[in-house]
């Protein structure tokens, strides 16, 4: 089998899932041929700077700003239709790389990539089956497009938001978002936390950002000072290396606890080990955090598809909202000194985590192949 994965690196959601739907069919069977490609970056290194840098930067300097623009693709035609003519413009440079791969399917976990195969199908330039992976837990009509042969979404709840937008119910399968196999792979609480010298019978925090690195994490670090227990903080900064200073700085007269991690593939050993994960609610994260079972305290949620997703999680009992960061040590002691609710926040985790969503995903791309040779 070979599968075209086509996706967009606007933020690490997108091409981690990419990477573990890619893992998934390997696994099944290493003859198995896939290609993870960063789309607009493959068609135009140049336009890829425009268009994503635009929109990374949208994020950074007026997330509010971003946030009118999502909800007005939602309802109106002119940034829709917009984005269509770009697409028509650019999909012929994606026909040399369909033709020398030849894929028996295409993936696509970006809207953007989605819209791509839409347009590519209805002008007749391939006849693939095609499937979307959405990466977040609630919809957006920029996802939806004709010609699609499957939607895989990461909840239930998702699919009549799907169907009210217009797509056929047979179509829609809330299989979750997928995460590498190794992620599954338990650690020992006690173990990790004696590998930081941590104690395992404390309290402990987990502190991250996102993949872009925003959010005010040395103003929540500083929130966590003002909590009445005694607790212990994990952070994690990935690549920053100013964030990882300034933590490093601010820890030295912390009255909590710190142990401070830099880039780390094992984000699945501090989650498991951790009583709380503070973080902003990007789609993979949550996803990461849920079979982890570790409850959430969600912060500077950026307008649209974060907000949304921060949506969900408050209405499953999955985290709280520390809204900016600002003054929310309350809220977060709180929660802390409450077992009960930790607990059934921890419970709620479980029962919404979806592990096995790469090895249904897997499948599903089999039964989209069968149906299409018949």
């Amino acid at each position: 089998m070979r599968t075209l994965i086509l996706s967009i690196s606007a933020g690490g959601g997108h091409v981690k899932a990419s990477e573990a739907i890619e893992a998934y069919i390997k696994l099944d069977d290493p003859k198995n041929e896939v290609k993870v490609v960063d789309t607009i970056k493959y068609i135009n290194p140049l336009l890829d700077k425009v268009v994503i840098g635009s929109y990374l930067k949208s994020l950074k300097v007026s997330p509010t700003l971003f946030g009118k623009l999502y909800d007005l693709a939602e309802t109106g035609e002119s940034i829709a239709t917009f984005s269509n003519k770009l697409i028509e413009m650019i999909i012929h440079k994606l026909i040399p790389l369909i033709k020398d791969f030849i894929p028996d399917i295409i993936i696509a976990t970006h809207p953007f990539s989605t819209e791509m195969v839409s347009v590519l199908k209805a002008k007749g330039m391939i006849d693939i089956p095609a499937l979307s992976v959405l990466t977040d837990y609630a919809p957006h009509s920029f996802w939806i497009h004709p010609n699609i042969d499957g939607y895989v979404v990461s909840n239930l709840a998702m699919v009549d938001e799907m169907v009210k937008r217009g797509v056929d119910k047979d179509l829609i399968y809330p299989l979750g978002i997928p995460v590498k196999p190794d992620f599954l792979k338990k650690y020992p609480r006690e173990d990790t936390l004696k590998s930081l010298n941590l104690n395992p019978n404390k309290k402990t925090v987990l502190l991250m950002g996102g993949s872009l690195g925003l959010g005010k994490i040395t103003l929540l670090y500083e929130e966590l000072q003002k909590v009445a227990m005694d607790i212990q903080v994990v952070a994690i900064t990935g690549n920053n290396k100013k964030l990882f200073s300034q933590l490093r700085d601010l820890s030295i007269n912390s009255y909590k606890t710190t142990r401070i991690v830099g880039y780390t593939t094992e984000v699945n050993k501090y989650m498991q080990a951790c009583d709380l994960l503070i973080t902003k609610p990007g789609g993979l994260t949550i996803t990461e955090a849920l079979i982890c079972g570790v409850p959430l305290a969600v912060f500077s949620a950026i307008p649209g598809q974060e907000q949304k997703n921060a949506e969900f999680l408050l209405n499953n009992n999955l985290a709280v909202s520390l809204a900016e960061g600002k003054n929310c040590s309350t809220i977060l002691n709180n929660l802390l000194s409450n077992p009960d609710k930790l607990e059934n926040m921890r419970n709620n985790c479980l029962i919404f985590a979806k592990p096995n969503s790469g090895y249904h995903i897997k499948n599903l791309i089999y039964k989209l192949l069968d149906e299409n040779s018949g």
